[in-house]
């Protein structure tokens, strides 16, 4: 824990000599949507990878396997979180407890700046993008079918959240701020100094989310008769309360017009507490109670990191001729302490008193080296090898008794595993144009190793395997104005550690969990072919998308009796998703810009030995922005989600809408006001459908909540750096 602490405590230095070091600077003001959409005309096309971005009025950039998506104008990021950010998002769906998916695939990895974080991985990342304030998020980049420089894993894609760029020869600095007239708002500051050779950037957050939450869950075996039938019926009645502080540093320095290095120090640490009533019923068809019990629980959830990285970026002879080396660590530890006073009013189950706690530390290292070669005009030779190291250590420990003096530890809440995996990858990508199309083949090999050790039951699994993932991307110009672009690609999915973990744990006591070690990864085949047309301030795209699942990762539900069900995972998932997505941003008149997209798509689910499902859904989201004056903004957003097939059941459709307004006092302050979820149908419901039993989960979060909120910028340029003899640019994510 020193080294932990002393990295904590020298970035935070290093962030306040950074910030003090600021000549009271700041940005300019955001670029309202109208002035912002006449900027865009004079934007340039940029080459990456020697193939063609598009750049589309304000809030649409693309290139070859990726699609970059401007939220600086949604007002919801100054008073939102990530995730609230993320659902204007086209492709996008996030749930109401942060679960996040592209076009219904729930295997996504999110990366910030390209790069992994330890919060956005595992089975906290919904509380973590709930958490985590939008404010520093610039763009959302959406890469549903990444080129091999990626790593292969999440079938769904990559989200890709870019932080605000420093400026070149400027000092700046920002506040940001919002209250809903209780106890949530955030507060953050951001600056950044460029001079001579050195870059500094930092920025430092803190947020406070509450919410109330209703959970009511009713499960049903049928039996042949009314007296043989059973009903359990459950709620929970709670706050929960969300609390995350976060700090960044960064510098570049240019050695020489050749080679640059760069650093970053990352400190974060999010806090939750959920409490609340529950109450459980168990009766039969006719309305017998046999069993009802009352739970009072207290439950703390946290975690913090800090992460570090450094690189350095060397540019050789010719243009786009480079050599790049990374080295990343993170480290992250979490926490989960549940206590529970259980009493019964019917039924033998006795009273007790129950004590729940869980950490989780885990530590990754990260090494990439990548070259990049032109081999002529328009055409690229890449390079590359990445290794990583992730360790991660477990610690379930339970105990209970009738009264917290007299508390006794329980197996089934009691249990330590350690999980390590080493992935070693090699990769290369190669562009080229044949006349008016280009393309992009590419190739990457990894090699992983992973080793369970299940310490409490003296259960050690080694696996390895080899594989290979080929992507390819095309691109052809049909006018001045309309492209076409198709791709391929191979995914994986591979099991969490939690997946893994052989060990029975207990959850509730109507509910129970076991992982499976021998769960293989998920293999998926993506296909892509979009159309895409931007005509003056107005983009459009149209893509079709098939994806071919194998191996799926499936939650199986087994009925144990006496009201206790046991969830296991199998590798019994095939599924095929079919289907196509719009997109359309434009203006109307002077005023007034939208932006809309939504997707249809079929899904077809077919589970051995628990049915085939299949169903289509479809989603929808727009935003329209209204500029009446030069310092007016009025904006409307809003999505919905149709309903989900799952394996052994589906969940219903939801939507929410927000509102916001921005009026600007002066080019140096901002006032907000934004309302969330305004017509109160933050509600969603899920059913599972089982040949022994029936369950069906509704959830409650909070009603509609408003925001004030202001931006001050102060400060200014410090004066034009001279433009030095080789531009390094902004970094694109990985590859």
């Amino acid at each position: 824990m020193a080294y932990r602490s002393l990295l904590t405590t020298t970035a935070l230095a290093l962030m306040a000599a950074s910030l003090t070091s600021v000549a009271v600077a700041q940005d300019r003001p955001q670029t309202p949507p109208a002035e912002a959409a006449d900027t865009a005309e004079d934007e340039e096309a940029t080459d990456v990878e020697a193939l063609v971005v598009t750049a589309a009025p304000r809030d649409v950039v693309t290139s070859a396997d990726r699609v970059s998506y401007n939220v600086a104008n949604d007002l919801q990021r100054q008073s939102g979180s990530v995730a609230d950010v993320l659902r204007n998002v086209p492709g996008v769906e996030v749930d109401l407890q942060g679960n996040v998916s592209l076009r219904g695939d729930s295997n996504v990895t999110i990366l910030i700046d390209g790069r992994p974080s330890g919060m956005l991985r595992g089975e906290g990342r919904g509380d973590a993008l709930q958490a985590m304030s939008a404010g520093q998020v610039e763009r959302v980049e959406v890469i549903t079918n990444p080129s091999a420089a990626f790593s292969p894993e999440g079938s769904g894609g990559i989200i890709n959240l870019i932080s605000k760029p420093t400026r070149a020869a400027t000092s700046t600095a920002t506040v940001r701020g919002s209250w809903n007239g209780d106890d949530q708002g955030n507060l953050s500051v951001s600056g950044s100094r460029a001079q001579g050779a050195l870059t500094l950037a930092g920025d430092l957050g803190v947020r406070r989310q509450t919410s109330d939450i209703l959970v009511e869950t009713s499960r049903v075996r049928d039996g042949a008769t009314p007296a043989t039938t059973v009903i359990e019926d459950s709620d929970f009645n709670g706050t929960n309360v969300f609390d995350m502080a976060n700090a960044r540093l960064s510098a570049d320095y240019d050695l020489n017009p050749t080679d640059r290095i760069s650093g970053e120090v990352n400190w974060r640490e999010f806090s939750g507490e959920s409490n609340g009533v529950g109450m459980f019923q168990r009766t039969d068809g006719n309305g017998v109670v046999s069993d009802r019990y009352q739970r009072l629980s207290d439950n703390a959830f946290g975690s913090n990191g800090v992460s570090a990285r450094t690189s350095w970026r060397r540019k050789l002879s010719g243009e786009q001729h480079e050599l790049v080396a990374d080295f990343e660590f993170d480290s992250t530890e979490s926490n989960r302490d549940q206590d529970a006073i259980q009493t019964t009013s019917v039924g033998t189950i006795p009273n007790y008193v129950e004590q729940i706690r869980t950490t989780n530390g885990r530590d990754a290292y990260g090494f990439k080296l990548d070259y990049t070669r032109p081999m002529g005009e328009r055409q690229t030779l890449k390079l590359g090898y990445e290794g990583d190291l992730t360790q991660d250590s477990f610690d379930f420990f339970g105990a209970r008794g009738p009264n917290a003096g007299s508390l006794v530890p329980v197996a089934a809440l009691t249990n330590r595993f350690e999980y390590e995996q080493t992935i070693h990858a090699a990769y290369v990508t190669y562009d080229r144009p044949f006349g008016e199309l280009d393309v992009q083949a590419g190739l990457r090999v990894e090699q992983v190793d992973f080793t369970l050790n299940q310490i409490t039951d003296a259960v050690v699994v080694e696996r390895d395997y080899l594989r290979a993932y080929p992507t390819i991307h095309m691109g052809y110009q049909l006018t001045d104005t309309q492209r076409l672009r198709g791709s391929y690609s191979r995914r994986i999915a591979r099991p969490s550690p939690q997946d893994l973990n052989p060990y029975t744990i207990y959850q509730d006591p109507q509910n129970l969990r076991r992982g499976n070690p021998d769960l293989e990864p998920e293999i998926t085949d993506s296909f892509e072919l979009s159309w895409q047309m931007r005509a003056g301030q107005s983009y459009y795209a149209l893509t079709g998308f098939y994806r071919d699942s194998e191996g799926g990762v499936t939650d199986v539900a087994q009925d144990l009796g006496n009201g206790v069900v046991l969830t296991t995972r199998e590798n019994l998932g095939q599924s095929e998703r079919i289907g196509v997505e719009f997109i359309a941003n434009g203006k109307v008149g002077t005023q007034i810009t939208y932006n809309a997209s939504g997707s249809v798509y079929r899904n077809e689910i077919v589970t051995p030995g628990i049915g085939d499902r299949s169903g289509t859904t479809g989603m929808a989201r727009a935003s329209i922005n209204w500029q009446p004056t030069p310092n007016d903004f009025f904006q409307l957003n809003g999505f919905y989600i149709g309903e989900q097939v799952q394996a052994q059941g589906a969940r219903e459709p939801f939507g929410l809408l927000n509102v916001g307004y921005r009026r600007k006092i002066s080019d140096d302050f901002s006032l907000v006001l934004t309302g969330t979820n305004i017509l109160d149908t933050a509600e969603q419901r899920v059913a599972i459908d089982t040949p022994t039993f029936r369950d069906e989960t509704y959830v409650r979060f909070s009603e509609p909540t408003y925001f004030i909120g202001f931006t001050y910028l102060f400060g200014g340029s410090q004066g034009r750096r001279p433009e030095p003899a080789f531009d390094f640019g902004q970094p694109q994510g990985p590859g």
